[in-house]
């Protein structure tokens, strides 16, 4: 069985044990602050443009969203909307141990043999076969967000990014990668978002 039957079978495993169920819980969230009165701030300024920030070493562990830091003064924001999905809605943590047994669980099943890509340990580096992770996890949000916004009707921007800043940063609406800034991108595509900072 070659390489890309093997990862879009773990592809597959991984939708349906770690994404699929979080699905639902993740698009109320998501859904829940876009409505306007979501109270982010005190004052009545209208939110059009969301960051929504996920666990770097976890992404669907903890997930939150404030009003964007390119466009409004953070001072002002007096609450951050939080998605923990362990405390909040008993989803257990999954772990990068959680996802290699999972592929190796992939691999057994297809009767691969990886012996010959086993380390001095014995162990297996799942990466030899998968790196899909942060892929799926991204296109799930991606996703999750597009259903939030049919739903609600909402006009809301988003951007995704990694609470440690050390990702990318994502469009919610397309999916796409940016290469700079937020408001950058978005005049680039003839959005202009009145700011509340300089």
């Amino acid at each position: 069985m070659n390489t890309n039957t093997i990862a879009a079978k773990i592809d597959d495993a991984f939708r349906k044990k770690f994404l699929l169920p979080r699905e639902k819980v993740v698009t109320d969230f998501l859904a829940d602050i876009m409505n306007p009165q979501y109270p982010f701030r005190k004052d009545s300024v209208k939110i059009e443009v969301l960051n929504v920030f996920y666990e770097a070493l976890s992404p669907l562990s903890f997930i939150f969203a404030a009003p964007s830091y390119d466009h409004y003064d953070q001072d002002k924001t007096i609450r951050f909307a939080e998605l923990d999905l362990e405390a909040d809605h008993s989803f257990e943590y999954y772990t990068y141990i959680d996802v290699d047994d999972l592929c190796i669980q992939v691999l057994d099943e297809n009767q691969v043999d990886y012996s010959g890509d086993l380390d001095e340990d014995e162990e297996l580096d799942p990466a030899e076969y998968w790196e899909n992770q942060l892929d799926l996890e991204v296109d799930f949000l991606v996703h999750c967000w597009k259903k939030a916004k049919e739903r609600t009707q909402s006009q809301m921007l988003g951007f995704l990014e990694s609470a440690d800043n050390t990702g990318k940063i994502y469009d919610l609406d397309t999916g796409e990668e940016l290469d700079g800034y937020v408001d950058e991108y978005l005049q680039s595509k003839g959005r202009f978002i009145k700011k509340e900072i300089e």
